[in-house]
């Protein structure tokens, strides 16, 4: 039942989110600047710098349908998967939208990797909110794998 509730508040806000959107082509610009600089760093493996784009408050779900809360929790299991020698990722934003206030936007993409002999392949949402420095933290990260091919 959370996790229906957590889909449901997350279609909510991209929802929510797409029809406040008036995106204007440099704050759409900078936004998928960040998103391109956090996919660099996840191909270097620098977890340091990877973990820079977190927000303090995140949420991530991954592949495996499970919620990881907050950047410190984030961060340790990120860590994990850049520092194995196998795990490789990659992902391209398909749309970069931003707020009319431009402090939330979000990112939507299709991703490929690879860990061990096996790949993954599936799509992102990412929201993203402006932090009091100016730049883009990541405040929600969701993966849905693509489904097997056969």
């Amino acid at each position: 039942m959370r996790k229906v509730f957590s889909i449901a508040l997350v279609v909510g806000l991209l929802t929510f989110l797409a029809a406040n959107l008036a995106g204007s082509p440099d704050k759409t610009a900078d936004l998928k600047k960040a998103d391109q600089d956090w996919n660099q760093a996840a191909q270097s493996k620098n977890a340091d710098q990877f973990a820079s784009f977190l927000g303090d408050d995140a949420y991530a779900c991954g592949l495996d349908g499970k919620w990881v809360h907050g950047k410190a929790a984030i961060e340790d299991e990120w860590k994990k998967m850049l520092a194995d020698p196998s795990f490789k990722l990659s992902w391209t934003a398909e749309s970069v939208e931003v707020s009319k206030d431009g402090n939330l936007g979000y990112t939507r993409g299709t991703f490929e990797g690879s860990q061990g002999n096996g790949s993954f392949s599936g799509s992102y949402a990412t929201v993203w909110k402006k932090g009091k420095d100016g730049k883009w933290k990541v405040a929600v990260d969701i993966a849905s794998a693509a489904p097997p091919q056969k």
